[in-house]
């Protein structure tokens, strides 16, 4: 084995001697022996790339219209949910019964009516309504956060890109903002007793969801509703950025 290494060697030593009798200058020598020896073995050296903005647009009018046609949306969206009927009223987003309750939707609407049921369903989507204001001051604060490379990635991105960053970057706060005002409007309609007093009458149709949990339920809710309708306004401007009336937002979005 190790004869066969010294012949090699030797039979390389050689070559590159009678190509350096051959070579000009002592770089066509280095080039030489580098044709020998092959290549050296380097690992790829990182580059960090950003998503660039698009053609014609720059990377601050990307961020700066993204932002604008965000805070529009937001605007939208708080408006028509925090509006009296703006849960209750609309299929999309109304605020059903909790837990197991839930499979009597249908005859609580109707119970709801005649007053048996101490209108616990409207009860339920009044209170989200009441709390979805929470959510423009968290939402136009989020848009202010927002880096450029942020900005750039959602414009060049899906359909809902800058929805899910709110979702990712804001869910948990705005639950947390909407949570107390979620409870004090429980509280003030006396849901949390029609509650009660309906589930004390049908335990075994109720089942274990009480009261207590019916905070954290509406809230949710109302949180869905709001991201819901925040993807619906992202897919619009994206699909009509003109009818924002914003020329930077057509600028940025008609591309």
């Amino acid at each position: 084995m190790m004869r066969a290494r010294i012949v090699m060697l030797g039979g390389a030593c050689a070559v590159l001697v009678a190509g350096t009798a051959m070579a000009q200058t002592v770089q066509d020598a280095g080039a030489l022996l580098g044709r020998i020896l092959g290549p050296a073995n380097t690992a790829p050296t990182a580059t960090a790339t950003t998503t660039p903005p698009p053609v014609g647009v720059s990377s601050d009018e990307a961020a700066g219209g993204l932002k604008l046609a965000l805070g529009k949306a937001s605007e939208r969206v708080v408006g028509q949910l925090g509006q009296p009927g703006g849960f209750a009223n609309d299929p999309k987003v109304r605020i059903g019964l909790p837990g197991a309750l839930g499979k009597l939707n249908g005859l609580f609407a109707t119970l709801d009516k005649t007053g048996l049921t101490g209108n616990l369903t409207g009860k339920l989507n009044a209170a989200a309504e009441g709390a979805v204001g929470k959510a423009l001051p968290l939402l136009k604060s989020s848009i202010t956060r927002m880096s450029v490379t942020d900005a750039l990635g959602i414009v060049t991105g899906g359909d809902t890109s800058a929805t899910d960053y709110f979702r990712r970057t804001m869910g948990p706060s705005l639950q947390t903002e909407m949570s107390p005002v979620v409870a004090k409007s429980l509280s003030g309609v006396k849901a949390f007793q029609a509650l009660d007093t309906f589930t004390a009458k049908n335990s075994l149709v109720a089942g274990q969801f009480g009261a207590r949990d019916l905070t954290g339920y509406v809230t949710q809710k109302a949180s869905d509703g709001v991201f819901l309708y925040l993807g619906e306004q992202e897919r619009e401007i994206r699909r009509n950025p003109l009818g924002t009336g914003s020329k930077l937002i057509a600028k940025i979005f008609g591309r």
